[in-house]
């Protein structure tokens, strides 16, 4: 337990920057981001009943941390090297004073007695300290309710067995046309304004993504509004999501090859309509005659959508207010979904997740879930570093941000808690440090290229089959 008042009388030099009111906030956040990790006693899903009894260099909260650090570390270096740096740091520290580096055969023995639910239950609690954490302001939210989006994303995994036959068994260099490395299906609920991730599914490469979809939707946020790309929108999909969702949504649909209804609202010409939305001849004769009088035409609102290029296509909500709604706000608020594609590529980019240190279906999991709770940790963090530091628009680098924490990363469960808070400090200190500039301008689209270079072999046949 951290003494507040034992703290801020030797440490008030550090909050010298600040008032006392946010340094109260920031200190309330750090005793709330230690406690996120829990004890062996606490923990109720063991694979074993023995695992984690005896006093090792590598107790639970210390490899849970150690995941963390290495889901976001990068990979510029092995898990042995990342050991030393990351174990020698927290004994210098002061935040592990006994800590020693572990060798990685210790480590791959450690990861497979932690199921990667812990991990799950360990950002749904962060999401939870995170919102009981931020600012209360009306630009995190639209009319009153938080946005969240729901998409999903291929990545790609090890060539290990394990992985191939539950994620893609028909990858492989023996399947035409496919590559040698599986991929698994990832399906993430963002919250667009705060940019947090909220919670994860992983399933196999060629799983629903609405089927994902209706897995996350008992982790939404009371008073929420769901925004779903052009690939969710079915009468299926929209029927179970009112039925197992009380809030609103608005998805985007193709203008062509939809729902009969979509199609004429499309040649009207309006701007906006409500409609019914009928099932398909082929989805009423893959159900039985019960089952068929039970269905009823789905009242929506529908809004035409023109994008840059030209294309036309529309967006389905359940928000049928037209004066309190109006056509042009959604339009707007659609743009916010590609926050989400944005995480995607920074956790790929960035962060480097897909560089995994494991080969285990549980290891990939537990990784996966891993960089998102580092990330609801950083936001937190420089949403708390903008405001205390009253940077105004410009906002804390997110790359830094969760590299600092990173490096750091054995803060979350410190022997020393009175440490802990003065790392803390410094963490939030070099998070303000470094900004990020928006650009003053959009930048216009640019088309994707690589830069690799040709394939010889792929140019001699495209070469031979040009002149046969």
């Amino acid at each position: 337990m951290l003494s507040y008042p034992k703290y801020f009388s030797k440490r008030s030099q550090l909050w010298h920057t600040t008032c006392f009111e946010k340094s109260c906030q920031f200190f309330d956040y750090c005793q709330k981001i230690i406690n996120l990790i829990p004890t062996t006693s606490e923990l109720a899903a063991k694979q074993s009943v023995t695992d984690f009894t005896r006093k090792r260099k590598l107790t639970f909260p210390k490899l849970i941390t150690f995941i963390l650090y290495l889901s976001v570390s990068g990979k510029n270096a092995g898990v042995d090297i990342k050991s030393g740096i990351f174990f020698n740091n927290a004994r210098r520290n002061g935040l592990w004073p006994e800590a020693t580096a572990v060798h990685r055969s210790a480590i791959t023995k450690a990861l497979p007695k932690v199921p990667w639910t812990i991990f799950q239950d360990l950002l749904g609690e962060a999401v939870k300290v995170a919102y009981q954490s931020w600012p209360d302001q009306p630009k995190y939210l639209w009319h009153g309710m938080s946005v969240l989006a729901i998409d999903g994303s291929k990545y790609t995994l090890p060539a290990s067995a394990e992985l191939r036959a539950a994620f893609d068994p028909h990858s492989g260099l023996q399947y035409p046309g496919k590559g040698h490395y599986p991929q698994c299906l990832v399906s993430t609920l963002y919250d667009v304004f705060r940019r947090l991730p909220i919670a994860r599914h992983v399933g196999p490469r060629d799983s629903s993504e609405r089927e994902a979809a209706i897995k996350l939707l008992p982790f939404v946020p009371p008073n929420s509004l769901l925004l779903l790309d052009r690939g969710y929108p079915g009468y299926d999909f929209i029927r179970e999501l009112q039925q197992q969702y009380s809030g609103h949504f608005l998805m985007r649909c193709t203008a062509h090859y939809t729902f009969p209804a979509v199609e004429r609202f499309i040649h009207s010409n309006k701007n906006e309509d409500i409609i019914y939305l009928q099932p398909s001849n082929k989805a009423l004769n893959q159900l039985k005659s019960e089952e068929r009088k039970n269905l009823r035409p789905i009242k929506i609102r529908v809004i035409r959508l023109n994008g840059p290029d030209g294309t036309v296509s529309v967006l389905l909500t359940n928000l049928f207010d037209r004066k309190t709604f109006h056509y042009n706000e959604f339009i707007a608020l659609y743009s916010r979904r590609w926050e989400v594609e944005t995480y995607y590529r920074d956790e790929k980019i960035v962060l480097e997740v897909e560089q995994f240190h494991g080969q285990t279906v549980n290891s990939i999991i537990q990784e996966l879930l891993a960089a998102p709770i580092m990330t609801v940790i950083s936001r937190t963090m420089m949403v708390l570093a903008s405001d205390a530091t009253a940077a105004g628009a410009i906002e804390p680098q997110f790359k830094n941000a969760i590299l600092t924490l990173a490096s750091e990363a054995a803060v979350l469960a410190p022997e020393d808690p009175e440490s802990a808070v003065i790392i803390f400090n410094d963490i939030l200190q070099a998070i303000s440090r470094v900004k990020y500039y928006r650009p003053k301008r959009p930048r216009p689209p640019a088309p994707r290229v690589t830069k690799r270079a040709i394939n010889k072999w792929a140019t001699a046949r495209l070469t031979k089959v040009a002149h046969a």
